[in-house]
């Protein structure tokens, strides 16, 4: 089965909806944070055999997905995201094609508290793709693992958005998991 535009509310008690069917570019491999206390964004991905986006889509806080916005930064796919600083979120990392194909990066995109996404900025650690990122400590976030490798590096994202050097991980080495925060 290919990519498919389509989502599914989680209510604040663990109860997941029913499919509701997907508003804007149909792709796969795109990442998604939250942003301003109570709202969320889809950016980047791609299409199979076509270049990969940096658009995004807003949620609002009642949970629905807006129309494609024009992407900013490079287009990729493979990477993530999470919130930071309480209100703002940020991508990072990631595949890109163009002008060399399936090119890891560490480049990230930091998005305000009312859901604009910055410039790339300059990556810090390793280059690579099919990692996760989640939140911690109320306002602080962490890239880790991913490929090449397998490789269990991680990286911490301050409350102001600075990715720090590579840490050595701990665990066992991975891609293409899954990561979330918890209370």
């Amino acid at each position: 089965m290919g990519a498919v535009s389509m989502s599914n509310l989680v209510s604040n008690t663990g109860v997941v909806a029913t499919d509701v069917t997907g508003v804007g570019t149909v792709r796969g491999y795109l990442a998604a944070c939250e942003y301003g206390e109570d709202k969320g964004m889809f950016g980047f991905g791609e299409i199979s055999g076509q270049p990969n986006y940096s658009m995004t889509n807003l949620v609002s806080n009642v949970g629905v997905v807006s129309t494609d916005v024009t992407g900013v930064g490079t287009g990729r796919r493979g990477l993530a995201a999470c919130s930071y600083g309480g209100d703002k979120g940020i991508f990072g990392y990631g595949v890109y094609n163009t002008p060399t194909p399936n090119t890891q990066t560490n480049l990230t995109n930091l998005v305000s508290n009312v859901g604009v996404v910055s410039t790339d900025v300059t990556g810090v650690g390793t280059a690579r793709s099919n990692l996760k990122a989640t939140q911690y400590g109320q306002d602080k976030g962490i890239f880790g693992y991913g490929s090449p490798g397998p490789t269990a590096v991680t990286n911490l994202v301050s409350n102001v958005g600075v990715v720090a050097t590579d840490i050595t991980g701990v665990g066992t080495a991975r891609t293409s998991l899954a990561a979330c925060s918890y209370n």
